[in-house]
């Protein structure tokens, strides 16, 4: 008789057991004089192994004579007794095509067996799978508790490394920040949140040398997984819940939202055509439809289309109308001096805004610490479901990162408020000639500071200044002339149309 002989482990830890399972399995194939294959899976490394043990099963019976299955135990046949292979197996043996046999319990399965010996093997393999799914339920309750200490469960995300640190003889298992690679991931995010494709980027980052663990190129993918990965802002996600990590975070959570809106405000305004950044790129729209418009090269001249709507208008047509607006915006040195002052009464009044907002969402966040404190409280004395808890946990994880994204920004916008205002003015003294002498791309960023709601319809564009730009004129305005803002009009034309606003 023919012996197929079979050692399985499902688990890194019995790996050390293959070697032991194949000499019993040989040793009993020489006492029984028979004939022997041996076969060898290890499936906690290769998840295809299990295919290729059904399959393997699925063949025999196929030779003349009948063959002998042997395993070492029970629970290297199976541990879950609905599976395939075990009616497989069986419709063999009734066949009388196979035999299965398991020398560690003593057990041999044939046509004529026993109905005691077929309990025999049901008993075995209940035994099999209740120890399985008790490991199951104990690896879990590790794991839970693993979340609970804000300790990561698996492999790092890309920009850190999983290592083990010797502490008191025993090795430790931790994360740490990579940092060759974490310079890499703050960059991705900072392009991304600037309006960057995920292509660009990822050409960008393997032209300066950024690779996987594995050494695989960046790609699109990648890029757009990196950046909706809540693990680089200091939260893990696990089982659909968020939950803090205790590792160092590599951005900030402003930074990591500005990417989602970016990515939303692309999923609502897809393009048909895909460009190199062009000056009018992601900031003009269909002012009939509201699509986005893309721009586009074709035998040398560049075309502005709108996704949805035909036709296509060229961009030196209306390239004059914005060059027009921006030399509008150009401010004479010597009122220079008056609109700082002006400026300067309207910092103070924005940095006591800052300060009472600042001191506010202050609060609130010690507020949202203390709910926090006191839910963790309550699960540990098992007062609340482990549900409920979950839902409550990330209500309050969400507005605790809310109100942290909302302090940093508020920090940041009253530190930089003097430093826009000089931005600003400066921009106004020379806007015309940074426009006319800058590439394509720095077009494109002084457009998006100085104009908004740019529209093109019937091959002309429509804007107005933005808000911040705006105020600049409105001042430079006031001081030309000498008066206040009572019943003054600004006007300017664009395209043959007229905006206006009055001060009342």
């Amino acid at each position: 008789m023919k012996a197929i002989l079979i050692a399985r482990v499902s688990d890194k830890e019995q790996r050390k057991a293959l070697p032991a399972q194949k000499l019993r399995l040989h040793d009993y194939a020489k006492e029984q004089k028979m004939e022997s294959t041996y076969y060898e899976f290890d499936e906690s490394a290769f998840k295809d192994d299990r295919k290729k043990f059904e399959g393997l099963v699925q063949n025999l019976g196929k030779s003349d004579g009948c063959e002998a299955l042997v395993f070492d135990k029970i629970d290297r046949f199976t541990r879950d007794s609905s599976q395939r292979v075990v009616s497989t197996v069986k419709k063999m043996i009734f066949d009388g095509k196979l035999e299965l046999h398991f020398p560690h319990d003593h057990i041999t399965l044939k046509r004529d067996s026993a109905a005691v010996e077929w309990f025999q093997l049901d008993m075995g393999m209940s035994l099999a799978g209740y120890y399985s799914a008790s490991v199951r339920d104990n690896v879990k309750r590790r794991f839970d508790q693993m979340i609970n200490e804000k300790t990561w469960i698996g492999a790092a995300p890309l920009g850190y490394l999983n290592v083990q640190e010797e502490f008191m003889g025993k090795k430790i298992k931790d994360i740490i920040v990579d940092q060759h690679r974490a310079p890499f991931i703050v960059k991705i995010f900072e392009m991304r949140a600037q309006g960057t494709p995920y292509g660009v980027i990822a050409s960008e980052m393997n032209k300066l040398g950024l690779r996987s663990r594995t050494g695989k190129l960046m790609s699109k993918s990648f890029i757009e997984k990196v950046t909706r990965n809540t693990f680089y802002y200091g939260v893990m996600s696990y089982k659909g819940n968020l939950y803090d990590h205790k590792y160092e975070p590599l951005i900030k959570h402003q930074l990591f939202n500005q990417c989602q809106e970016v990515r939303e405000k692309r999923r609502s305004h897809k393009t048909q055509w895909n460009s190199l950044e062009h000056t009018f790129d992601d900031i003009v729209t269909c002012k009939k439809c509201g699509g986005s418009v893309s721009t586009y090269v074709s035998r040398g001249n560049m075309y502005m289309k709108c996704s949805k709507c035909s036709g296509n208008t060229a961009q030196k047509l209306v390239m004059p109308t914005v060059q027009k607006a921006v030399s509008g915006a150009i401010m004479r040195v010597d009122a220079i001096p008056l609109v700082i002052e002006k400026l300067k009464t309207r910092h103070d009044d924005q940095h006591t805004f800052f300060e009472t907002t600042i001191n506010e969402t202050k609060l609130a966040h010690e507020k949202n610490l203390e709910r926090k404190k006191r839910l963790m409280y309550e699960k540990v004395d098992g007062n609340i479901d482990i549900n409920d808890f979950n839902i409550m946990m990330n209500d309050i994880n969400n507005k605790q990162n809310e109100l942290e994204s909302k302090l940093d920004s508020l920090t940041n916008d009253d530190q930089r408020v003097e430093v826009t205002s000089s931005y600003l003015l400066d921009l106004a003294q020379r806007a015309s000639d940074l426009f006319n002498s800058s590439n394509e791309r720095l077009q494109q960023k002084l457009l998006k500071v100085i104009l908004s709601n740019i529209q093109l319809s019937d091959k002309k564009l429509s804007f107005e200044y933005s808000d911040s730009f705006q105020a600049i004129l409105d001042l430079k305005k006031m001081t030309l002339d000498g008066s206040d803002h009572t019943n003054w009009c600004a006007h300017w034309i664009v395209g043959g149309t007229i905006f206006c606003q009055v001060y009342i």
